[in-house]
C-alpha cells in the first residue's frame, strides 16, 4: 500500500488539536511564582501588578524599604495580601542581597518560575562632561545588576529543574539616541550591555528550558523619570546648561507604563515558549518614528546666513 498523503495530514492535523493547551492556560500565570526588582515604582511595580492579577505569588524587590513599606499596602487595596506578595529590600549591585532574594522567594513560595529585572537608574550628562564614576554607577546598577539576577535564578531554576521565564527591561535608547543633544551615554551604554547579556543568556540557558528575553520600551511617565536629573557631579553652570536643551526636546505622548508591563507579563506567559534570545520592542512606535505628534519646524533656531 502506498503512502497517503491526506492520512498523514488528518493524522498531524488531530495531532494538533490534541496537543493544543487551553488558550487561557497560554497566558496565565497561575500558580507561578514571580521575582520583580525595581518593583516599588514605575514600571516594575506595574509589572508586578499584572503578576498578581495574572494568578502568580510576587516577590517585589526594591532598595528602599521605605517604598517597599508604603507598595505593599497599596497592593493590599487591590486585594493582593501577605500570602500573595512580599517584599524583599535588595541592593542589585550586592551578590549577597541577591542571593538573599532568591532565599526569601524559596522560603516564602516554594518556587521560582518567574524574573523579572525592571531595577535601572540613569542621569543627564553630556558624554564630554560625564564624570567617570557616573558612568560606572550606572553601569553597575543596570548591567552587574541584571548579571547577578541572572545568575542567582537560574542556578535556583536549574538546581530545582525548572522551566523558567526571565525578562530584562532595557530601553531603544540603546540604539535611538535622545534627546536632542544627547545626554544618555551611560544609559544607552548600560541597556546595550543589557540585550547583548540576554543574547548570552538565552544561548547558555536554552538548555535547561530557562527562556531569556528583553522588553525595550520607549519613554514613560514614571517617578523616576519625572525626578530624573542631571548627574550631582556636574557643575551648576553645566546643570543649567543641559536644562535649557532639554527644554527644546518635543517627543510623541508619553507611551502608559501599562503597554510595557503587559508585554513583559506576556514574556512570562507560556505564550512565549518559543521566544528567547529576543529583544521586544515595545516603544510604542517611536524607533520607527511612528507618531501621533510632528514638531512644529519654527520651534528650531533659523539657520544664520553666511
Amino acid at each position: 500500500m502506498g503512502f497517503d498523503a491526506n492520512a498523514a495530514n488528518i493524522a498531524m492535523l488531530k495531532g494538533y488539536v490534541n496537543a493544543a493547551r487551553p488558550m487561557e492556560e497560554m497566558f496565565s500565570v497561575k500558580g507561578k511564582v514571580a521575582v520583580v526588582t525595581g518593583a516599588t515604582s514605575g514600571l516594575g511595580f506595574n509589572i508586578a501588578l499584572r503578576l498578581l492579577q495574572g494568578g502568580a505569588n510576587v516577590v517585589i524587590a526594591g532598595s528602599s524599604q521605605t517604598k517597599g513599606d508604603y507598595a505593599l499596602p497599596i497592593l493590599e487595596e487591590a486585594g493582593f495580601g501577605p500570602d500573595r506578595v512580599v517584599f524583599c529590600q535588595t541592593n542589585v549591585t550586592e551578590e549577597a542581597d541577591m542571593e538573599n532574594l532568591v532565599k526569601t522567594a524559596d522560603e516564602k513560595f516554594g518556587s521560582i518560575d518567574i524574573f523579572v529585572n525592571s531595577a535601572a537608574i540613569w542621569s543627564y550628562a553630556h558624554i564630554y562632561d560625564l564624570p567617570a564614576a557616573e558612568f560606572r554607577r550606572v553601569l553597575d546598577v543596570n548591567v552587574s545588576g541584571a548579571f547577578l539576577g541572572i545568575k542567582q535564578i537560574s542556578k535556583y531554576m536549574i538546581d530545582h529543574k525548572i522551566e523558567g521565564k526571565i525578562t530584562l527591561i532595557s530601553s531603544n535608547a540603546a540604539w535611538l539616541p535622545y534627546p536632542v543633544f544627547g545626554g544618555y551615554p551611560h544609559y544607552a551604554s548600560s541597556k546595550g550591555g543589557v540585550n547583548s547579556l540576554a543574547i548570552e543568556a538565552a544561548k547558555e540557558l536554552k538548555r535547561f528550558g530557562i527562556m531569556v528575553n528583553v522588553v525595550a520600551p520607549g519613554g514613560m511617565v514614571t517617578a523616576g523619570a519625572s525626578t530624573n536629573m542631571c548627574a550631582k557631579e556636574l557643575p551648576e553652570e553645566k546643570q543649567d546648561e543641559f536644562y535649557e536643551e532639554l527644554m527644546v526636546w518635543q517627543s510623541d505622548a508619553q507611551q502608559p507604563v501599562d503597554t510595557v508591563a503587559i508585554v513583559a507579563y506576556a514574556m512570562s506567559t507560556p505564550m512565549s515558549d518559543g521566544i528567547t534570545g529576543e529583544i521586544v520592542t515595545a516603544d510604542w512606535g517611536m524607533s520607527h518614528n511612528i507618531v501621533k505628534f510632528q514638531p512644529a519646524i519654527d520651534q528650531y533656531p533659523e539657520e544664520l546666513d553666511d
